[in-house]
């Protein structure tokens, strides 16, 4: 047990479920971030790995720009954010937590900026997947925006909640990816037949990146007549089947998957991220009470009041006035 409670310890840790979560969680994010570093490379590995047709829109533009920025963003976000939860460094640096606070929220704040800039046609820019990424998006800058604020009133309970809930929303890519990778293991192994819309040009454009045929042998306009002899600059969309044998079978695969994937990684997070703050109420209670400790010296609450300097239930809700005082502060509850 020693050698365990040294490893823990040595993060911060007091009690060693605390680590494994943190190992589980903090630790994908990271694992996730570094993999995906290599994706900055947008007209190289980004062009090969990303889903058939998806590069086509970032080649030059504002959606090159956002995409960029995304990936700068959520990757560099989410390095910082692994640091934020890291116990030993709120401890022995907070000065350096504060920063790396900062600059996490920034980032992701760009990375957001960046997803609006590409929701058009990122991931065959159907409305489901707009909704879901405006959705997220707003949600994480929400998330965000509580947490700075509350910080800012010192309402440091408030501010962990929020911010773990933020970044368990974000860190949904990373369930995305595997719930993704298994659908099409699924799909493919009980022939599961799809037909996704996709634009004519789009399809051209995977012959072309994809399967490496250049312009003039492109065979788009010869499979699919509707997309006619104009295939390249056509943004006519017609259905593909999964079926379809070219690289545009993989996109018609790979859209209406991804598009699943997305609402159950983030249903599955969001509710992860409530049952752990339901289940952790004593950290909960101690961050409340150095709250009101912190927010007394300050001179953001009086001694005794009820009410929170933060954007807490006190405040906005109907939490009883005993909810958020110190013990010798609190007057019995009455029925």
């Amino acid at each position: 047990m020693k050698p365990l409670r040294f490893i823990y310890g040595g993060f911060g840790f007091q009690k060693g479920y605390n680590f494994v979560l943190y190992a589980i969680t903090a630790g994908a994010l990271l694992g996730f971030v570094l993999a995906r570093v290599q994706y900055l490379d947008i007209d190289g590995i980004f062009r090969e790995e990303s889903i058939p047709g998806e590069y086509y829109w970032y080649q030059s533009g504002f959606r090159r720009v956002g995409i960029i920025m995304h990936l700068v963003g959520v990757l560099f976000g989410g390095m910082f954010a692994f640091l934020q939860f890291t116990p030993i460094i709120r401890h022995k640096a907070l000065w350096f937590h504060r920063i790396s606070g900062y600059l996490a929220i920034l980032l992701l704040l760009a990375g957001n900026a960046g997803v609006y800039m590409i929701i058009d046609h990122s991931i065959g820019g159907v409305p489901a997947m707009r909704l879901f990424f405006g959705i997220l998006g707003a949600m994480t800058t929400i998330g965000l925006l509580l947490a700075y604020v509350n910080i800012k009133r010192l309402q440091i309970d408030q501010h962990r909640a929020w911010m773990i809930r933020t970044w368990a929303w974000a860190g949904c890519i990373i369930s995305l990816r595997l719930i993704l990778d298994a659908a099409t293991e699924v799909a493919h192994r009980y022939d599961i037949t799809l037909h996704t819309p996709i634009r004519c040009d789009e399809i051209f454009f995977m012959y072309l990146n994809n399967a490496g045929i250049p312009n003039e042998q492109n065979p788009t306009g010869k499979i699919y007549e509707q997309c006619g002899d104009n295939a390249s600059t056509n943004p006519l969309e017609i259905l593909i089947s999964t079926e379809a044998g070219g690289p545009e079978s993989a996109a018609a695969l790979l859209r209406p998957m991804f598009l699943m994937s997305a609402y159950l990684a983030i249903t599955i997070h969001a509710l992860l991220a409530e049952l752990y703050l339901w289940l952790t109420p004593a950290e909960h209670y101690r961050l409340r009470i150095v709250s009101y400790q912190k927010q007394v010296e300050k001179g953001l609450r009086k001694r005794g009041s009820p009410k929170e300097a933060g954007l807490g239930s006190t405040r906005f809700g109907d939490a009883p006035e005993w909810w958020s005082l110190l013990r010798e502060d609190q007057a019995a509850p009455t029925a």
